[in-house]
């Protein structure tokens, strides 16, 4: 397979500069009348909190992934997948903005106290095939946590007002709150920091830009997938065809090293998985990290080590697939191993 496998990077032999020690939560400027619409998703996530909250119906559907941040912390770039019915309004039309509130609280805990919160508008024109699809991310350090995910219809700021006389004949006015969808979920995130040899997410990609300087806030909301000094397009669906290329990247975490210089080999095994169990296919040629294929003054503890590949699926047969990606530190012994599934039509 030596010849028809092509690596995603440019530099160093996949090797890029971590320009970002943690990539922060893009946060927003809000005006009166969105942060009046963000106020009625804290209210539901606190409800829901108390023990309000009722299942979604899968109307939003949570895809994190995983990188070492800053400080001890976690960075957990994500997409949600949003019926549009959850964020349209009674006459059926979807909203041009998601208002959407995210917060999570250690697992089982009833203190007010919140490990992360954010609330942000995106807009609604990018889909996944009847789904709406919006980034976001968050930080946390690693831990067991209960994840709460609100979002609701937007008026764009000319909500309607309602209004009602009392049994005293007072009269009232109030403005209109859309239905409010919520998402509960028990979240694992996992910790980089310690010793262990561990490895980021793989994440699949449809596109991979080197960056050259910290992106903006703005930039980070819209497009929050960032493994080093990449910005990553992710691709959603482990379903392809003969036609495509299977590209993907991920992080390499807490190696051994000496003086700076790792000592890593990257083993790649393909497996053909049927009804019966799984047969090996295919395998490349290993990757080495080390002093003979790294820059002279490479350092681990300063450069972000990263691998990544595009396999071209042309000679693929039509089936599903595994690919084993197992990486191993020679300094310290020690190896880590990631799965990634993925299927292949014509």
């Amino acid at each position: 397979m030596k010849d028809c496998v092509r690596s995603a990077w440019v530099v160093a032999g996949c090797l890029l500069t971590a320009l970002l020690a943690a990539a922060p939560a893009g946060a927003q400027d809000l005006e009166d009348w969105q942060e009046a619409e963000l106020r009625t998703l804290v209210a539901a996530v606190d409800a829901a909190r108390r023990g309000g909250s009722a299942p979604d119906g899968g109307a939003i559907t949570y895809l994190p992934s995983y990188l070492k941040g800053g400080d001890d912390l976690t960075y957990v770039p994500f997409t949600l997948l949003i019926d549009p019915a959850a964020v349209s309004n009674a006459e059926g039309d979807v909203t041009d903005n998601v208002v959407a509130y995210v917060a999570m609280a250690e697992a089982g805990s009833d203190s007010s106290d919140l490990a992360f919160e954010n609330g942000f508008y995106a807009e609604a024109g990018e889909r996944e095939g009847d789904r709406l699809r919006i980034p976001g991310n968050l930080q946390a350090e690693g831990g067991d946590y209960d994840l709460y995910i609100a979002v609701r219809y937007s008026f764009d700021g000319d909500a309607p007002v309602e209004a009602s006389i009392d049994a005293f004949g007072r009269s009232s006015r109030a403005t209109v709150v859309p239905p409010i969808t919520l998402l509960h979920q028990r979240v694992t995130i996992p910790d980089f920091w310690n010793d262990d040899l561990q490895t980021s997410s793989v994440i699949l990609t449809r596109a991979v830009r080197q960056l050259t300087q910290a992106p903006s806030e703005d930039e980070l909301a819209r497009s929050p997938y960032m493994v080093g000094a990449n910005l990553v397009e992710p691709r959603l669906s482990g379903d392809f065809t003969r036609q495509d290329l299977l590209g993907f990247v991920f992080a390499i975490y807490n190696t051994g090293h000496r003086g700076g210089m790792p000592d890593i080999t990257i083993d790649y095994e393909f497996y053909t998985r049927t009804d019966g169990g799984e047969e090996f296919f295919n395998r490349t040629d290993p990757r080495v990290f080390d002093d003979q294929t790294l820059p002279p003054g490479f350092d681990v503890r300063q450069f972000q080590l990263m691998d990544g590949l595009d396999v071209p699926l042309g000679g693929f047969p039509v089936g599903d697939y595994r690919l084993e990606i197992k990486v191993t530190d020679n300094r310290e012994d020690e190896e880590v191993t990631q799965n990634l599934m993925f299927s292949v039509a014509n």
